[in-house]
């Protein structure tokens, strides 16, 4: 029971923090969640029992690097821009873009799951 909600508290963590990566305005604020994505999916990984998964995805992703992101980021010194209301003249075409992909995507799913691997064949 415990280790269920875990699950579902990394699980909701991670989905959280990868939505703010993107939709922060400020890219240190965007870095910081992105270690938080990661140090949310080691835990998972943990829950999972793949420590040594974990502790690499730790010593690799957060540790050299995120950091060097985080570094590179605050030397360049980027201003924060607003969006503008002219930005919305390409949700029609981006929205149409995605949904192609999408498309494609469950194409080539259920192309794959057609046949069963494991069944007997007489």
């Amino acid at each position: 029971m415990l280790t269920n909600s875990l699950f579902y508290l990394f699980s909701n963590v991670l989905i959280f923090s990868s939505f703010m990566v993107i939709f922060v305005q400020n890219s240190v604020y965007s870095v910081l969640f992105l270690v938080l994505c990661f140090i949310a999916t080691a835990s998972l990984l943990f829950l999972l029992e793949c420590e040594f998964i974990a502790f690499m995805f730790i010593i690799i992703y957060v540790g050299a690097i995120a950091i060097l992101f985080l570094f590179v980021v605050m030397m360049l010194d980027i201003k924060v821009v607003n969006m503008s209301k002219d930005s919305l003249k390409y949700f029609p075409f981006g929205s149409f873009i995605g949904i192609v992909f999408l498309i494609e995507v469950l194409v080539l799913v259920q192309e794959s799951f057609k046949s069963n691997p494991y069944q007997i064949s007489e």
